[in-house]
């Protein structure tokens, strides 16, 4: 009889893409079958059913940061259960030692070749590691082990896929640069086009598809092997296609060419983070060197092709405020693109900004009090006055921005204590070079709250005018005035002040009738005491009707639970009808 494996992955509303790969690879070991679950929150039960009446010869985990707690608890209880446990992912390939408590076999870095000596019997019962790993191939996908147990997910019509693994850039929040130091420097690993077409064809062939979602961090950065795609993808597949880059790669004649044969491919979207609108955020806190006027440039030269644009950001890093990320909705407002995405920032251990919020007396946790989610509350002490104090000490110690990471001042730079919320700053030979201040606990919180709160509201006040101004408008509303109903009205006000009453019942008539009603007199009370939100999304009709139907407004719901659900919300609607045009639809009524 066959051995058996049990690969387990969390649920999302996307396919687990590493899981697919390495089902693919169990498919072509002989004398071995696999099984896949995908945890749903942190309920195990599903796993623990599956090994009672399966009994899997192994199982296999792959963990997230932030969600590694949960996930040892389950190794531990399948453990007990007499069933061998191997932990990969990115928690094993960083925290390898951690989760060898948990596990028999670890697999650091790159799965594919460990994986195969395991169910093969020649790997030891060690942590794994091959500093050649990342460059096995990738096996074809196994996607319908993982369509089959969840319709939902192989029902969907967008699809992803991986061409390259690797990324060369040196952000402060992201384990890249470890994974290349461990690796021995950064390497792209290239997937051929004919895998690549090979794939899409057996999606096509067995499961629905509009649309490939490339997940690369920096897709067609290798420009010879994109002439390549360009020409084949459309002509042999004809699927479009949605990918991530990086801002660099449209920059110059070369980032024009490469614009171009994204658009000539079938590319109708690309995906890129921003991070923040103040630039020494941008160049000393999270290494991410580009000015702001490039910035615009490049975004603008995505639209200008016809695509769609996604920009990322993320709220409450080391040294911001709410003025830095009111500065980060304002660049966005003047980007104009389909889509904003705003997180906020968890700083896992490991990283150059775990070593940032540390120095600097931030964040004094580890990692096992750190969501997987981007959205909960910021876990720092913020210093008063956001960049102010700090910048200045930086910017006198003359380190170019093109120095390695390792010498740039705030990895080198440390906080020491004065008294109470006093700190003095300290070169590595201990030498004062200035002064900071942390928050107090209201003023903390203050902040924190606010930045909750803008993140929440940040995808329609993108899309409104003066932006900035109404961001701080709301953020000021006392905590009476901070209901759905005080939100509305201070949107409302706003806008008035800046656009005719003519223009602004237009809008509310309109709404109610992609609504189906006959006055805005019948609009449903949530709707009514804020219409203008829904005005700014594609199909804000449907998008107002949903709301209503799910019940975001019930009254046993808090302001802050109405608010998490409608960005939820809102999100996958400006996927579906903006970013991702999966479906046709109207035009935002304001843009109307």
């Amino acid at each position: 009889m066959d051995k058996r494996i049990v690969l387990v992955a969390r649920y999302y509303s996307i396919e687990p893409l590493g899981i697919l790969y390495l089902a693919g690879l169990v498919r072509q070991i002989k004398g071995w079958e696999c099984k896949v679950v995908l945890v749903n929150e942190f309920d195990f039960e599903p796993l623990y059913q599956t090994v009672r009446d399966w009994k899997p010869d192994i199982v296999g985990f792959q963990i997230w940061t932030g969600y590694h707690l949960q996930a040892f608890r389950a190794c531990d209880a399948v453990r007990l259960m007499g069933v061998p446990v191997v932990i990969g992912g990115p928690h094993a390939t960083y925290f390898d030692k951690e989760c060898a408590h948990h596990a028999d076999w670890v697999v650091k870095g790159s799965g594919f070749g460990a994986l195969a000596k395991i169910l093969q019997g020649s790997m030891p019962r060690v942590i794994h590691f091959d500093k050649k790993g990342r460059e096995d191939p990738f096996p074809p996908p196994d996607r319908d082990i993982v369509y089959r147990a969840y319709p939902e997910i192989g029902a969907s019509p967008i699809k992803s896929m991986f061409a390259s693994v690797g990324c060369p850039f040196t952000c402060t929040y992201c384990y890249a640069p470890a994974f290349n130091e461990m690796h021995g420097g950064f390497k792209l690993t290239m997937r051929p086009v004919e895998g690549l077409i090979n794939e899409a064809r057996a999606i096509q062939e067995h499961w629905p598809l509009q649309m490939v979602y490339f997940q690369d961090d920096i897709f067609g950065y290798d420009r010879k092997w994109l002439e390549e795609f360009a020409q084949r993808w459309k002509r042999e597949i004809g699927v479009p296609f949605h990918c991530q880059i990086r801002l660099e790669l449209t920059r110059h004649d070369v980032g024009d060419r490469r614009l171009d044969l994204f658009r000539e491919a079938g590319c109708t979207g690309i995906s890129l983070a921003i991070e923040s609108g103040n630039a020494f955020l941008r160049d000393r806190v999270l290494f991410r060197h580009m000015p702001g006027h490039l910035i615009e440039e490049g975004c603008k030269k995505i639209m200008d092709r016809g695509m769609t644009l996604r920009t990322e950001q993320i709220l409450a890093v080391p040294f911001s405020n709410t003025e830095t990320d009111l500065a980060t909705l304002a660049l966005n407002s003047r980007i104009n693109p389909t889509m904003v995405w705003t997180s906020i920032l968890a700083p896992y251990g490991g990283t150059d900004m775990g070593t940032i919020v540390s120095n600097f007396g931030f964040y004094t946790g580890n990692n096992d009090d750190l969501s997987e989610k981007f959205f909960d509350r910021s876990i720092l002490r913020h210093p008063a006055g956001g960049p102010r104090d700090i910048e200045p000490i930086v910017e006198k110690l003359g380190v170019p921005l093109s120095a390695p990471p390792h010498k740039q001042p705030l990895l080198l730079l440390r906080a020491v204590r004065v008294a109470g919320s006093i700190f003095d700053v300290v070169d590595e030979k201990g030498d004062k070079l200035g002064t900071i201040e942390h928050l107090d606990d209201r003023g903390n919180d203050r902040y924190c709250t606010d930045s909750v709160r803008l993140q929440r509201l940040f995808i329609p006040l993108a899309k409104m005018p003066n932006a900035e101004e109404l961001g701080r408008k709301i953020l000021n509303l006392g905590e009476e005035e901070w209901k759905w109903e005080g939100i509305g009205r201070e949107i409302t006000a706003h806008l008035s002040t800046m656009i005719p009453e003519t223009e602004l019942q237009r809008r509310v008539h309109v709404l109610a009738d992609e609504m189906h009603l006959s006055s805005p007199e019948e609009l449903p009370e949530p709707i009514a005491q804020n219409p203008h939100y829904f005005c700014v999304f594609p199909e804000g009709g449907k998008l107002a009707q949903k709301v209503v139907d799910e019940g975001v407004f019930s009254p046993s719901h808090s302001t802050a639970e109405s608010l998490d659900e409608l960005g939820t919300m809102s999100r996958r609607h400006l996927f579906h009808y903006g970013l991702y045009r999966i479906e046709a639809g109207r035009e935002p009524i304001a843009r109307s």
